[in-house]
């Protein structure tokens, strides 16, 4: 067996997680059939053993039951399960007529923040902040649909909430939608049916981070509503453009990153004028020297690149302002981690609803992953809490390994002279 780190993978996610996935899905089989832990902990051995499709479990399943008792179910039975916890979309109508099909998954996405709580990686009545993007996958599924980017797919909104005591960040929401419907389109009822889950739980937001995505009126009232502070990148709109071309505006000139950028803060009277309490923290940079035009700043004449931020936070400077906001940048690397660590590249099924399955388990897994990141014992691996998947595969989980009997009890013997290893299995049979 070339993977004998895994059982204590196996026996960390036996211990937190099967009770609580089982305890809320239910039992899916009474008699001889595998449970909803069972068919989430295959797909877990499979990624942690350097799998990157479903089918992939074929590759591992009967090296893992070497273990006497241990279970290991098939790819097809992985898949089957998909199919049993997919739910009906949703589907909104656009002003033209047009129609845009959403997946809420809104057991599993309670089964995501329910997970988190128990096992510990969030704690209720604590304060956290709150990340939103979304995700645009490539898919050659039959209903995934032509994305801004080029390719057909879908476009799932992901929500990220991170520890303001630890380094511990978790997902806590994901919604499927069409790969061509606009991140505007219906965004605050995803981010209603979100936020409202995660404080059910007993959390707190103290600041909220999206990008010029989730720039009107409503969400904006609804971040305000539901966390203490709110960060959304603005849109430059010819008002705003006019006013900061003004010669009365006070501009101060900082650097920042190595670069040297005038930062100024306004009023906030934008969206017609009925969200207050707010101000514009406002950012430029000359063109040419570093600056970079996004897909929301026009063209012309202007010599200056413009970047707002709306925020409801007062005490903070400029520069603050903009460095945390700037920091959401990070939370990108969940979507590389899910991409090719969890196998978002690679979706298993041929229907919206039944990716959508997928990807909310794998991103409890996920969560999981960065949850056994946190025990001390794998320091002595040179494990730490931003250890990417492969490196954890490579660093604990391939070790040769054989499951003898011997003293009417089942003995792990591992066939390696690193001595970090005797930590990690010094209670295991």
């Amino acid at each position: 067996m070339p993977y004998g780190g895994i059982y204590f993978v196996i026996r960390e996610f036996l211990l937190k997680m099967a009770p609580i996935i089982d305890g809320y899905l239910g039992l899916r089989s009474r008699l001889v059939g595998y449970q909803y832990s069972e068919i989430s902990l295959a797909m877990l051995c499979n990624f942690m053993c350097g799998g990157d499709r479903t089918e992939d479990i074929y590759r591992v399943h009967d090296m893992i039951e070497q273990k006497p008792g241990l279970r290991i179910c098939s790819p097809d039975t992985v898949l089957r399960a998909m199919t049993e916890l997919a739910v009906d979309d949703v589907t909104y109508t656009s002003g033209t007529g047009k129609q845009y099909r959403f997946n809420t998954a809104e057991r599993l996405n309670g089964l995501l923040v329910y997970a988190a709580v128990k096992s510990g990686m969030l704690r209720p009545g604590e304060q956290y902040d709150f990340d939103f993007d979304h995700e645009f996958l490539a898919s050659e599924t039959w209903d995934a649909l032509p994305t801004y980017k080029g390719h057909d797919g879908y476009s799932p909104a992901c929500a990220v909430l991170t520890s303001l005591s630890e380094n511990l960040d978790v997902i806590a929401g994901i919604e499927n939608r069409d790969g061509n419907a606009t991140v505007k389109f219906h965004q605050e009822d995803t981010l209603m049916r979100i936020l409202l889950n995660i404080i059910e739980q007993g959390i707190h937001i103290r600041h909220a981070r999206v990008d010029c995505g989730s720039y009107s009126k409503e969400v904006v009232r609804l971040l305000l509503e539901h966390s203490e502070r709110i960060f959304v990148r603005a849109g430059m709109t010819k008002t705003l453009r006019e006013k900061l071309r003004s010669a009365d505006i006070q501009w101060r000139k900082v650097e920042m990153n190595c670069q040297q950028i005038e930062v100024t803060t306004l009023p906030f009277e934008g969206l017609d004028g009925e969200i207050e309490g707010c101000r514009l923290v406002v950012q430029r940079q000359r063109k040419g020297a570093g600056a970079q035009l996004d897909c929301f700043e026009e063209g012309g004449d202007d010599v200056y690149v413009y970047r707002a931020i709306l925020t409801n936070e007062w005490d903070m400077s400029e520069e603050q302002v903009i460095h945390f906001y700037n920091q959401r940048g990070a939370k990108e690397k969940v979507f590389d981690q899910m991409d090719n660590d969890f196998g978002w590249h690679y979706l298993p099924k041929g229907l919206l609803r039944e990716n959508t399955v997928f990807l909310l388990l794998t991103a409890m897994l996920r969560n999981f992953y960065r949850l056994l990141l946190m025990n001390d014992a794998l320091r002595a691996f040179g494990i730490w809490c931003t250890t990417r998947m492969k490196a954890f595969t490579a660093k604990v989980v391939t070790v040769v390994a054989r499951w003898t009997r011997g003293g009417r009890r089942d003995i792990l013997t591992l066939y390696t002279s690193n001595s970090a290893y005797a930590a990690l299995y010094a209670d295991y049979g």
